[in-house]
């Protein structure tokens, strides 16, 4: 079932600008804002049930929408509403698929965060929903962006955010988290990375490949971005998990043997690798068993279940 939208919510979108640097696409203009009515938009309550469900928010990293699929009906079959949306396609990408390895990732963080904020102001005003029980999950791309909304709003409006595999180049990883934050990786994960055995927690890049987001909160990107670098590579996550933990942050991190990036991937392969147009050759191992599968959903459960 599908909620409807008021057409009053809907929003005119600003037209993106991007131009070819390098051989990327960076966008040159402001970004879009999320639109309830625009036809990526999915929001499903589930049945005609009196009883409110709680709601999970799926982001997707570099391949969109269909990047949260797998985690967006896992949830609903256990008894959440889900709001999905595709970043790219609100942008007005329409032929974003055909160029997806065009696109950087601060280009596709830059054009997913705003919406994402937008999806979980928007949410909060739903009152078909449980809105006080809103999730916010995300992979890849999606993952360090949802990492920045936990440091955005509380456990009043967001109960707990969980992010999958997030990576450390774009927007960076955020001081001060307000709500709870899952971080979320495979031992096999070295999505992304020029070394084959460079696992995605551990991963470090040169400071000039962070940037700063318009609305996202203070990060590692402060000090370390293309303008400014007190030092000469960023904190990996494993080490800012740690840091957050000694001030008593709600933050917890999991490790998942036989996995690689994307658990809830269909795809299973860990020899990948991708060659640059410029001739650099990145690792991508994806996917999981269907036994991590199965114990990565009773744990997403299992916490869920254990908020407060």
């Amino acid at each position: 079932m599908f909620s409807k939208v008021a057409f009053a919510e809907c929003l005119s979108q600003p037209k993106t600008e991007l131009v070819k640097q390098r051989g990327n696409f960076v966008l040159t203009s402001k970004p879009a804002n999320f639109d309830p009515c625009h036809s990526s938009v999915e929001f499903k309550t589930g049945s005609n049930s009196k009883e409110k469900k709680p709601l999970v928010i799926g982001v997707g990293g570099a391949g969109g929408k269909n990047d949260a699929k797998g985690a967006m009906i896992f949830f609903r079959a256990n008894g959440f509403a889900t709001l999905e949306f595709d970043p790219y396609e609100i942008n007005g990408i329409s032929d974003y698929k055909k160029n997806i390895r065009a696109y950087s990732n601060p280009t596709r963080q830059r054009m997913t965060f705003p919406i994402a904020v937008g999806a979980v102001e928007w949410a909060l005003k739903q009152d078909v929903i449980d809105n006080t029980r809103i999730y916010v999950w995300g992979v890849s791309n999606g993952a360090t962006v949802v990492a920045n909304i936990a440091a955005l709003f509380d456990k009043t409006k967001v109960k707990a955010v969980f992010a999958e595999a997030p990576t450390n180049v774009g927007m960076g990883i955020p001081d001060n988290l307000k709500t709870s934050l899952v971080l979320i990786f495979g031992k096999k994960d070295n999505y992304g990375s020029i070394k084959k055995d460079g696992w995605r927690w551990l991963d470090t890049i040169p400071c000039f490949m962070n940037i700063s987001i318009v609305g996202a909160p203070t990060g590692n990107t402060t000090d370390c971005n293309s303008n400014s670098n007190k030092q000469p590579f960023t904190d990996n996550h494993n080490s800012w998990f740690k840091k957050e933990k000694n001030k008593n942050t709600d933050i917890q991190i999991s490790f998942y043997e036989d996995t690689a990036h994307g658990i809830f991937n269909p795809r299973l392969d860990w020899n990948s690798s991708k060659t640059t147009a410029r001739g650099v050759t990145l690792y991508s191992n994806e996917g999981a068993t269907n036994d991590v599968k199965e114990k990565y959903k009773k744990n997403l459960l299992k916490y869920i279940g254990n908020q407060k």
